[in-house]
């Protein structure tokens, strides 16, 4: 979503890149918020509720921005939607942290939390080329039939929006399937005990 969010921000509504970088600033809040409440709430009702709520809500989120006029305002049209997804996302992040991390032993911490952050990458990385093959498409679909190059742009923005929150939404769905734990991730254990006179450089 940021993606083209800031594109609409900044070729649409003609932001800076100053301006566009500061209107994110309550997602980083929300994803704050979204956090603190969701490691607590793992613990009480699991991950699986988590990560399908949190994904319904973060569809939602990114809907809402979808449907932004040509010439949208941030604090109506904008705001609403970057809020209600950073706190759907921020708690698929913690939940799916949490069951990423279940049953793993402290000394395999750090090869689970790795294969994590790497299966996010290239999932960033794929969904932004789908998203943007279906945003070039629209684009040059609608220049093809002589819209103005501003319309046919916002259009292709508005349109990978929307098969993004349709995206996460499938997402809600394949998450009713995965494993559900109520142990929040583990701690990495780090020996208190002094370090063997052998192992002193001399």
């Amino acid at each position: 979503m940021f993606f083209y969010a800031t594109l609409y921000m900044q070729e649409i509504l003609r932001y800076s890149p100053l301006k566009a970088g500061a209107a994110y600033l309550p997602i980083t809040a929300g994803f704050a918020v979204a956090g603190g409440m969701a490691s607590q709430l793992v613990t009480r009702i699991g991950t699986r509720p988590m990560v399908v709520a949190g994904c319904l809500i973060a569809a939602a989120g990114i809907y809402y921005v979808a449907r932004v006029p040509l010439h949208g305002s941030y604090l109506s049209d904008l705001l609403p939607g970057f809020v209600v997804m950073s706190l759907g996302a921020g708690s698929v992040f913690v939940s799916v942290t949490a069951a990423a991390n279940a049953g793993v032993p402290p000394d395999k911490a750090g090869l689970a939390a790795g294969l994590l952050n790497s299966s996010q990458q290239v999932g960033s990385a794929l969904g932004l080329a789908v998203l943007s093959a279906v945003a070039i498409t629209r684009t040059d679909h609608l220049t093809a039939a002589r819209i103005s190059p501003v319309l046919a742009s916002d259009a292709g923005y508005h349109q990978a929006l929307l098969v993004g929150a349709i995206m996460m939404a499938a997402a809600a769905l394949v998450a009713l399937r995965i494993g559900n734990t109520r142990k929040p991730a583990p701690l990495v254990m780090v020996s208190t005990e002094p370090v063997p006179e052998a192992y002193h450089s001399k």
